[in-house]
């Protein structure tokens, strides 16, 4: 699946026409704060989370999110509560992409990319190449209803939340400015897509940031006064949120390092020490997952960890000592040292079903990972509850059309 996503990607840059686009470059007005006219505001009749919490899995193909309740994850028959609609539109694609919860529990918020089923393949489908603008929304976890919305840019991709719950920060993967600059002979300077730092309460959006060609995954110190992200440019940025518009210090992630235009690693997803704070990169087309060392802001080479098929999303145990790594191509789940590399176990997740892994989150008792795979984006993608302490999947459970994420909201708001 990735294979094809970089080649229609280098073949966008081929086919385009030398004529430059009157659009390329252009930012909406700084000054203009928006949200959709007519959002489409209707709630469900889905009980509100239960105190022991629940499961939101983004279904980018259908445009529904599958919630689930956590408790009964670790036992054999779990299964989905609902699956609910989400979006600003009850006709169109719009793409579900990622989400955010709020540390209270009351409010989660899923990124819209709007990007157009067919285009492409790979990760996101053709996510990346859109050329509308996409959205951030806020939902109330009691009814799944819309209370808010922001406009920012195209191909939204990660989105997390602040400790306090006061802000969120989105990522725009927008390769399809990468083609576009490219095509007119610009340089990677011009490539650059930004970073949106919106007020959770009202909104709007605070800070739109230059950060690097691409950036998708994003993760904050735990002092939440640095923001790493990596860059499809095979750099990690480091953008320091004191001074978020001061331009970010990039990290090539190897020696052999590509370009926008030529990643050889292509940085996507990542995973941070809650110890230590090291920034663990999952690069998918080397199939690495190389360590940049919060206290040098340097990777260090020999920390890379070599994988069989493409890292995605993982997670880490609250001690820091276990790295949790879903991958793709094998559909396995490794459980790795995080201090030395060593993988200790891989799971086998293929004879369960799942198809094109994406992310592994960690139920609060760490007891068990929840895996999300995308499947092959026809038919519906699935949820695996693996039970770390023996090695096994407890359960299978389909969702959604190319389900992307797995988020945790823990009590009731």
């Amino acid at each position: 699946m990735k294979h094809a996503w970089v080649c229609a990607l280098g073949l966008a840059f081929a086919a385009c026409s030398d004529d430059s686009s009157p659009f390329d470059g252009v930012k909406p007005p700084e000054g203009l704060e928006y949200a959709h006219p007519e959002p489409w505001v209707t709630g469900t009749g889905v009980p509100p989370p239960g105190p022991g919490g629940r499961v939101i899995i983004t279904n980018s193909l259908d445009d529904t999110l599958s919630l689930l309740e956590l408790e009964g994850a670790t036992t054999p028959g779990w299964r989905e509560l609902a699956r609910v609609p989400v979006g600003l539109n009850p006709v169109e694609l719009e793409g579900p992409h990622h989400t955010a919860v709020s540390p209270d529990g009351s409010h989660y918020y899923v990124g819209i990319s709007n990007y157009v089923p067919g285009g492409g393949s790979g990760p996101h489908g053709a996510h990346g190449s859109g050329a509308d603008d996409g959205y951030c929304l806020k939902l109330d976890a009691r009814d799944n209803r819309l209370v808010g919305s922001v406009r920012v840019d195209p191909n939204p991709g990660d989105v997390i939340v602040s400790k306090d719950g006061n802000t969120l920060y989105q990522t725009h993967f927008d390769t399809l400015k990468i083609a576009e600059v490219a095509r007119r002979g610009g340089t990677e300077r011009e490539m650059y897509a930004r970073l949106a730092i919106i007020d959770a309460k009202t909104m709007t959006r605070k800070a739109m940031v230059d950060v690097c060609p691409a950036p998708h995954a994003i993760r904050l110190s735990a002092d939440e006064r640095t923001a790493y992200i990596a860059c499809w440019s095979d750099e990690v940025a480091i953008v320091d949120l004191s001074a978020p518009t001061t331009e970010a210090p990039r990290v090539k992630v190897a020696n052999n390092a590509g370009t926008a235009t030529a990643p050889r690693h292509q940085p996507y997803a990542l995973t941070m020490s809650p110890t230590t704070g090291d920034v663990f990169v999952s690069s998918m087309s080397s199939r690495e997952v190389q360590v940049l060392e919060a206290r040098t802001h340097a990777m260090n080479a020999a920390r890379t960890i070599r994988l069989a098929g493409s890292p995605m999303f993982g997670d880490i145990s609250a001690d820091g000592a276990t790295l949790y790594m879903p991958y793709q191509g094998v559909e396995a789940l490794a459980i790795i040292d995080a201090a030395t590399g060593f993988i200790r176990r891989e799971v086998d997740l293929a004879p369960a079903g799942c198809l094109n892994a994406h992310q592994a989150k960690l139920t609060p008792d760490e007891s068990h990972a929840l895996v999300v795979c995308e499947g092959d984006h026809v038919r519906p993608g699935t949820l695996h509850s693996v039970n770390l302490a023996q090695g096994t999947v407890v359960n299978t459970v389909r969702v959604g059309i190319f389900p992307d994420s797995v988020s945790i909201l823990r009590g009731q708001p």
